[in-house]
């Protein structure tokens, strides 16, 4: 989709969102599966939001535009035309400050785009102004482990996979990280003027289960072992299991061993049944 109603040329000559009227159009933000985003209300009211900042952009009312981009935000945060969006009503506002986090946030989605030039430039000139008027920004670093793991900062992204940096104002902030199948990670940071930090963000692995129901031949007295550990003699009860491949093995005096790999599906139930044949 293209994100402006005008070609290019003519948005980078006019040099401000509310002058031109080029804004980018975002579309319908799909809903994830349940537990996993935001819920359909939540969805809809930030498109809602949305549709009205760029009325009232267009309408050159920057400021009003930006406060409903922000409101929005929090859902279309993995798209670059918000921020685009952003940096554009801030310019106007010249609310330059904003126009430093938001298009940190846009470099970060488009990174050799030629709007990319466009925004390194704008970025580099609101933190002139702001320097001469003795705003300075801090360095703020994240150090993540394991690779894949997305930072956002007041739901700005930092970044997608391995380090990021990112510069900030002095106040409070709220940091997080996820990763899919990881804990989730949030943390207020504490910005002081002057004082670069570094935060060190490890996420754990979620473990997912699934059940192992075994039944065997004969049905009493075959020792279980899961990975070479015993588990138990049967009957035994279900298992419940990490969703891993395991490696299934089954004895017992008098008959030969019976042997199965069995891979374990989250919140699945897999049946496992073994006939022992006696030894000659």
């Amino acid at each position: 989709m293209a994100r402006v109603w005008s070609d290019r040329a003519t948005r980078w000559a006019v040099g401000t969102l509310v002058a031109a009227g080029l804004l980018a159009m975002s579309p319908a933000v799909a809903v994830a599966d349940e537990g996993e985003g935001p819920s359909t209300k939540v969805v809809e009211r930030a498109q809602r939001d949305y549709d009205r900042a760029v009325r009232l952009a267009r309408a050159g009312k920057a400021r009003d535009a930006l406060e409903l981009f922000e409101a929005a935000l929090p859902v279309k945060n993995e798209s670059s035309d918000i921020f685009y969006n952003l940096v554009q009503v801030a310019e106007a506002a010249k609310r330059w400050d904003k126009v430093v986090v938001y298009a940190q946030g846009f470099l970060r989605l488009e990174r050799e785009t030629r709007d990319a030039k466009v925004f390194e430039k704008k970025l580099e000139s609101a933190l002139g102004r702001l320097e001469k008027a003795g705003q300075v920004p801090v360095k703020v670093r994240f150090e993540t482990a394991p690779g894949g793991v997305e930072v956002f900062v007041d739901d700005v992204p930092v970044t997608y996979d391995g380090p990021g940096e990112v510069l900030l104002f002095p106040g409070r902030h709220e940091a997080t990280a996820k990763k899919r199948d990881h804990t989730p990670w949030k943390q207020t940071l504490k910005v002081k003027a002057g004082e670069p930090q570094v935060h060190e963000i490890s996420l754990e692995p979620i473990i997912f289960t699934g059940t192992l129901k075994i039944a065997t031949v004969p049905e009493e007295g075959v020792t279980v072992y899961i990975d070479d550990k015993e588990v138990g003699v049967t009957p035994l009860a279900e298992l419940k299991l990490p969703t891993v491949k395991v490696l299934v093995r089954f004895e017992k005096d008098g008959y030969d061993r019976w042997v199965r790999y069995v891979t374990i599906e989250k919140d699945q139930v897999h049946e496992l049944q073994a006939t022992l044949e006696k030894t000659p």
